[in-house]
């Protein structure tokens, strides 16, 4: 590995919820490393209008991430097309917001499929390929509320939580294999996900390009876990490490215990209204 860590130009790489604000922006970072980027989501036009945008080195093919078969299909069809898959990047999802008692059982099953059972499938999918190779590279993203539980968001939050844990046993298991993974943990991500969410005590929220420069940084020198920006990983490590009763103290004192309760509701119409039905981006 060279002083500026692994060269990727010339690697394959899936990014998933490509229209959306991470995803856009990784797409174009790797296309800037010289990277051959599939950019999935749901929307082909809007896969269209973003691959026209960032220019050439991108292949923008729709699917639903919530269809395991598909996404099996599809990763056949991207290896088809430009190569073994060499790099994964999971960055679609999805947060609606209500109360664990409201929510409906088909958006908790639509949370779960999205979030968390796409990332499963795909890292089993993709993984198993790199092994047979002896290479690749996983990204998993994640959220603070993989670490930090928030009420509003109980579904979401077990989802995240679900893809941190899964990513650490798959990390057990990948020693030695030359196959890397990475859990990416962002704070309030400014993107449509965010709208109507106040600031989180003590983290400032992030643009969607200091997520993509952390996942392009991250794929040139592996790591398991890192956090946008690096106070919540403070935060989200020191949590862990207290007794549950002032991890709760110290959760109502930062807000985080009522941060998607008190969203503006009438900011996220537009985006609770898109999640309701086939819509997976970030």
């Amino acid at each position: 590995m060279s002083a500026r860590g692994r060269s990727l130009a010339g690697k394959t790489a899936i990014v998933t919820g490509a229209t959306g604000g991470v995803g856009s922006a990784l797409a174009e970072a790797l296309v800037r490393e010289g990277v051959k980027v599939a950019m999935t989501d749901l929307d082909q036009e809007a896969l269209d209008r973003a691959a026209e945008r960032i220019g050439g080195g991108v292949l923008p093919l729709a699917l639903d991430v919530s269809d395991l078969d598909a996404y099996s299909r599809y990763v056949d069809e991207v290896e088809e097309r430009l190569g073994p898959v060499d790099i994964l990047c999971n960055v679609a999802a999805i947060m609606p917001i209500s109360r664990f008692h409201e929510e409906r059982d088909e958006m908790t099953a639509r949370i779960v499929g999205v979030n968390l059972e796409a990332v499963i499938h795909s890292t089993k999918e993709c993984g198993g390929r790199m092994i047979q190779r002896g290479s690749g590279h996983i990204v998993n993203v994640a959220s603070g509320a993989g670490w930090l539980a928030g009420g509003g968001g109980a579904t979401y939050v077990a989802s995240k939580f679900g893809v941190v844990g899964y990513s650490e046993s798959v990390s057990l298991e990948l020693r030695g294999t030359g196959v890397d993974i990475t859990v990416v943990a962002p704070a309030v991500i400014k993107s449509q996900m965010s709208a109507g969410l106040k600031d989180v005590r003590g983290v400032r929220a992030v643009e969607p390009s200091e997520v993509a420069t952390a996942i392009v940084g991250v794929l040139k020198r592996p790591r398991f876990a890192v956090f946008v920006p690096k106070a919540i990983g403070v935060m989200a490590m020191g949590f862990s490490a207290i007794p549950y009763p002032v991890r709760h103290f110290l959760s109502r004192l930062a807000k985080t215990d009522t941060i998607l309760l008190e969203a503006d509701p009438s900011a996220r119409i537009e985006y609770e209204s898109r999640v309701a039905g086939p819509v997976n981006h970030t």
